[in-house]
């Protein structure tokens, strides 16, 4: 138990001010960016629901769905003859259970551990190795967020959930509109 609190202490004493504000920044970053994911993935669900069950994708219908239907088992069946669940995803609960319980606390633990080891010096550069990796570590939950949010884009274009033509059409309308050209 003495080595342990040893240790602990060791690593609490390396960490810099700088390092646990940086943590900070990151974190309030990354959260917000988990709840950008969180609200894409559950657009995502309710637009398939939709395109799934022959409905439009209208403002009334999107929210009917969301607050309503979205939530029951739709018309569609898989492979196997099972109607699928949209919103009550068990994927979605469980892969934001891992990553903010699991995989980006220890992201961060990481960090602290690695910037708390003596300076290791990169030749010919003013870095040093253990905060390179440190900061590393501190950024991967911040960029795994981006890249979810990219691939979530990406499934909206690809899968024709949204015809952006058409939106891009009434946003130009609406600039003429608004600009008395129009």
């Amino acid at each position: 138990m003495e080595l342990l609190n040893e240790i602990i202490t060791k690593i609490l004493l390396g960490i810099s001010h700088n390092h646990l504000v940086d943590m900070g920044v990151v974190v309030i970053l990354t959260t917000t960016l988990v709840f950008i994911d969180a609200s894409q993935r559950v657009a995502i669900e309710v637009l398939r629901y939709n395109l799934d069950n022959s409905r439009k994708n209208t403002v009334v219908n999107c929210l009917t769905t969301l607050l309503w239907y979205g939530w029951g088992r739709g018309t569609y069946t898989n492979e196997h003859g099972e109607s699928k669940r949209y919103l009550m995803s068990e994927r979605l609960r469980g892969d934001l259970l891992v990553k903010l319980c699991i995989q980006y606390p220890a992201w961060m633990l990481l960090s602290i551990i690695f910037v708390s080891l003596p300076d290791i010096p990169i030749p010919t550069t003013e870095l040093f190795a253990d905060q390179v990796f440190a900061f590393v570590f501190m950024a991967i939950p911040f960029l795994s967020e981006c890249w979810s949010i990219l691939e979530n884009l990406r499934e909206i274009v690809e899968d024709d959930l949204i015809d952006f033509g058409k939106w891009y059409g009434r946003m130009i309308e609406i600039v003429k509109v608004w600009r008395g050209n129009g």
